[in-house]
């Protein structure tokens, strides 16, 4: 059975639950039959609470397919949320976690498009669609969070609207209040900063650029990487040095606690979140927009990556093991065989790194570089592949 229109109504009380033909829809096990049980279940408490978020999770949608089911779930989960019988933060995070596109170093500031699920068949794109505008239209609902004083709300309602650029202007007004909110948490904070780069990149407003620009002139600013990548998403016209700097600067500062964290046993060492965004891995969205960057940007990368490397070898005592970590990111999305075939971002890390001696010295970084990459695997041969003045 086609979905019908998930829109309206935006929400729908429990009462309403035996008017969907569940039985004519399906999840990812078969008939939808299960569905205003677990539903029912979410205004309760305990053991039910949990399987029937195990349900929402594994039958509307499984292994990124997102089921028929999903989208009339939607308008009673936002119900839940919005009468506060669940936290939104929590409704929040399931239906963002299956919206498409899946995976946050995935968005763009265009948002969802069917046509880059070309792999998907027309079926699950029409789903997918479907779930998307499900969700959308709850936006009106949504954009109000970001003033909840609960920070974790808040949060979560910035991480979630990023997904919604053609809502842009209905969201940025609270967006912006909660990117100046006083004692903001770090990770909420940071996710405020990209959500707005991203949203008013969307619509072609680049006035928050100045606001972001001092944050960026702060340089005991925690949060100077995400002003700089909300100004790359925003698209203004010549991103500011400070903006490499920045964001080399955090790559290089999560690669050494990456690589410290594979040294370790001690299960109690977890980092602090740096971002809602990819689970709190920075870096992920990070070198995509590096890699996105043209040609006319390497030299100032060249720059920027200069100062953020120099002392690697003094921070680290195994600074081969960072430099890895920071190649094997920035050639997350691929695998190229020939010099030219690098982005000016790639192109400029290698360049960088075939200078600094502590990291080939054990000749792991080298091994590795051949063995996945197929590169050349000393610094002089490097440098002369890269035929990089």
């Amino acid at each position: 059975m086609t979905p019908g229109p998930p829109t309206p109504p935006v929400t729908r009380p429990l009462t309403d639950l035996d008017q969907v033909p569940w039985a004519e829809l399906r999840d990812a096990h078969g008939p939808a039959t299960d569905a205003p049980k677990h539903l029912r279940a979410l205004a309760g408490h305990g053991e039910d609470t949990d399987r029937a978020w195990r349900y929402l999770w594994s039958a509307l949608h499984d292994r990124g397919i997102v089921y028929e089911a999903a989208p009339h779930a939607v308008p009673f989960l936002l119900h839940l949320a919005v009468e506060g019988t669940l936290r939104p933060d929590q409704v929040l995070y399931h239906l963002r976690e299956m919206l498409p596109p899946h995976g946050d170093s995935a968005l763009r500031a265009q948002g969802y498009d069917p046509a880059r699920s070309a792999a998907r068949s027309q079926r699950e794109r029409e789903l997918e669609t479907a779930f998307h505008a499900a969700v959308a239209a709850g936006v009106p609902l949504i954009a109000p969070m970001l003033d909840h004083p609960d920070p974790a709300i808040a949060g979560e309602a910035a991480h979630s609207l990023a997904w919604f650029p053609d809502r842009a202007a209905d969201i940025l007004p609270a967006l912006r209040r909660l990117c100046v909110r006083p004692t903001l948490p770090h990770s909420d904070r940071t996710t405020a900063l990209i959500s707005l780069g991203l949203l008013a990149g969307a619509c072609g407003d680049r006035s928050d650029a100045p606001f972001l620009e001092r944050i960026l002139a702060d340089g005991h600013d925690p949060a100077r990487w995400a002003a700089a990548l909300a100004l790359v998403k925003m698209g203004v016209a010549e991103v500011p040095p400070a903006a490499f700097d920045a964001m080399t600067a955090e790559l290089v500062a999560v690669a050494v606690e990456l690589a410290f964290m594979s040294r370790t046993d001690d299960e109690d060492c977890v980092p602090e979140s740096r971002t809602r965004f990819c689970y709190g891995a920075p870096e992920r969205l990070i070198h995509p927009a590096l890699n996105g960057l043209p040609v006319d940007c390497r030299a100032a990368l060249l720059a920027a990556a200069r100062r953020t490397l120099v002392d690697l070898g003094e921070r680290d005592p195994r600074p081969w093991d960072v430099a890895w970590f920071l190649v094997s990111e920035a050639h997350a999305d691929a695998r190229p065989t020939a010099a030219d075939a690098l982005t000016p971002w790639q192109q400029v890390l290698l360049r960088v790194l075939s200078f600094t001696d502590w990291v080939w010295a054990s000749g792991e970084l080298g091994g590795r570089l051949a063995s996945e990459y197929g590169m050349p695997e000393t610094p002089d041969a490097l440098r002369a592949w890269l035929d990089f003045p």
